[in-house]
Formats: structure tokens, sequence, C-alpha cells
């Protein structure tokens, strides 16, 4: 009679537990979304789609630039245009954006 008394206080432990613990599977844990920064320069726009502008290419330490009056020198690049050949040069370019670069698609 010891024994069944003991068996049913192991089942009783056993039982409870296993109630106990399956909550702790169930426990969603969220991480908060960055919240922008307070104060400095607000953050990046982001830039969808072909963006056209017009200025003069430069080139610096092997990089090219599009100065637009008025505007910060915009940095460029290309895969599929030479922008060595128009240096100097006023034009148009087309393209589009990765981070703060221009990646021109076209050039006239």
């Amino acid at each position: 009679m010891q024994l069944t008394r003991h068996a049913s206080l192991v089942v009783l432990a056993v039982a409870m537990s296993g109630a106990l613990l399956t909550g702790c599977g169930l426990t969603k844990t969220t991480t908060p979304a960055a919240q922008p920064a307070t104060g400095g320069a607000p953050a990046a726009e982001q830039k969808v789609g072909d963006t056209t502008k017009v200025g003069i290419v430069s080139e610096s330490s092997g990089r090219f630039y599009l100065n637009v009056t008025g505007q910060p020198p915009q940095e460029i690049d290309s895969y599929s245009v030479d922008l060595s050949g128009y240096v100097g040069q006023s034009v148009t370019v087309t393209g589009q954006f990765s981070g703060n670069t221009l990646f021109v698609g076209s050039i006239k």
C-alpha cells in the first residue's frame, strides 16, 4: 500500500511539472523595432525607381561625382557606362540609387 501511495505522488509530481513547463514553450520573445535616433541628421530617405539628374561629371580619387548647382556632389557609378569619358561635361544621367550612390544606366 505504501508503494502505491508513493507511485501516486510521483505521477502527480510529473503531471504538475509538465503543466508548469508547458507554458515555457509558448512564451514569445519579441525584440522592439528600431526607433529613429533623436537629434542629429534625419534618417536617409529611401529612393525607389529611376532617378534623372542634370549636372557636370567630376572625378576625385578614382570616384565619380555629379555636380548639380546648389547641391553637394552626388557620387555616381556605373557597370554599363564608362564615366571617365564624360568628366568635365554637362550631362543628363538616369539610374537607380543603392545607398547614397546613383548607379547610372544611361547618360546623355
